[in-house]
């Protein structure tokens, strides 16, 4: 009944869309223009007047601002430098209007270059710059969207320059690291080599400016990661360190990269089998969610998968992703305070997206032949 009342009155209910989103983004934004406490700036700071931020916070055992503690690639300081030249209260100012340009941005190049029609994208871009993910990247002046931007630009242009700066997004290791990975299980070595390029520029101008040794200074921000124990309950690498004693030594931590890695690449593998690079490039962005640790803003990467599913609504398969999507867009903060039961509840929500990425490949593979999974309601 509800659908059907939608469908009849699609342009009224998408007005009343348009007149909420409005009101959620103006609350948003003022939120942002007095928070931001996530935006590097102070580690960028340091790391232009001269001071290795690695070493000092190595040392200290936290950062010396906010939550800034600076546990990010070489090249995320070098690129903050406009930023530097201001005080605090205008530079996150500036880089909140960054952030809003990435929200804008986003869903409408996905949209438009995955050629969705004019409605999907008005709706897509509403849900995406109301919920919960984005808001809270806005409200704490996170990298997410910043992040996610350039690991799509690969999967939308074919071209030497997009592999590149895909490279932008190995500043946040958590889920950047999965483009790289990604080129090795697709076997574009040459893409691989050039989105190398921006990260060692970084640590080439890092260790220069700073008077580090190159060598140790390659390794800080992974030794900072570590050292910080910078875990959470809804993945795998988290979990094998809170339930496993001995991850909590570091020779240990590091053969649970290892492995993780290796999961993920045949992962990887099976999802590029597939033909559809918008589909693979949904299912690629999944794979940091599952493997490394994430707070909720890192779900803007569910977006994509969102966005695929919204071409072809009619199979259950998508409506399954659609509302899965949705629940953690709008609902999954909420049931999660209200039965705050963590060591219960997101071990099934991992569970689930699991569940869901094997379940879309072999939907994927089989789409021809799987009933239940391509059924369509006419």
């Amino acid at each position: 009944m509800i659908s059907k009342f939608i469908k009849k009155n699609k342009k009224g209910f998408l007005y009343f869309l348009i007149i909420v989103s409005i009101f959620s983004f103006i609350n948003t934004v003022s939120k942002g223009l007095v928070n931001g406490c996530d935006f590097q700036w102070q580690p960028a700071v340091l790391f232009w007047e001269g001071v290795n931020h690695y070493q000092k916070f190595i040392i200290n055992g936290k950062g010396d601002f906010l939550c800034q503690n600076g546990e990010y690639a070489h090249l995320l300081h070098v690129l903050y430098y406009p930023f530097t030249l201001f005080k605090w209260e205008t530079a996150r100012i500036l880089w909140l209007g960054v952030n809003i340009i990435f929200i804008f941005l986003i869903p409408i190049l996905i949209c438009t270059s995955f050629k969705l029609s004019k409605y999907k994208t008005i709706l897509l871009l509403l849900i995406f710059i109301t919920c919960y993910p984005s808001r809270m990247t806005l409200n704490y002046g996170q990298q997410s969207l910043f992040v996610m931007f350039f690991m799509m630009l690969p999967f939308i242009y074919y071209k030497n320059f997009s592999a590149i700066l895909s490279g932008l997004s190995y500043v946040k290791y958590s889920t950047g690291y999965v483009v790289f990975l990604n080129f090795l299980a697709s076997k574009q070595y040459k893409y691989f080599i050039l989105a190398s390029i921006p990260y060692f520029a970084g640590w080439l101008i890092y260790f220069s400016v700073t008077s580090s040794d190159p060598l140790i200074n390659f390794f800080e921000p992974i030794q900072l990661s570590l050292k910080k124990g910078y875990i959470r309950d809804a993945d795998l690498f988290s979990l094998i360190n809170i339930y496993f004693a001995p991850a909590k030594e570091l020779y240990f931590k590091l053969l649970i990269l290892l492995l993780i890695f290796i999961f993920n690449f045949i992962l990887l593998i099976k999802i590029n089998k597939n033909n559809d690079i918008f589909f693979k490039m949904s299912l690629v962005f999944i794979c940091p969610l599952i493997f490394f640790p994430h707070s909720n803003y890192d779900y803007v990467l569910l977006f994509p998968i969102l966005c695929y599913s919204f071409l072809n609504t009619e199979y259950l398969i998508n409506k399954i992703n659609i509302y899965f999507v949705l629940y953690f867009f709008y609902f999954n903060r909420i049931i999660n305070h209200l039965i705050d039961f963590d060591t219960i509840y997101q071990p099934i929500l991992l569970l689930f997206i699991i569940g869901l990425v094997v379940t879309n490949i072999y939907s994927y593979k089989n789409k021809d032949n799987l009933y239940f999974f391509n059924l369509k309601f006419y």
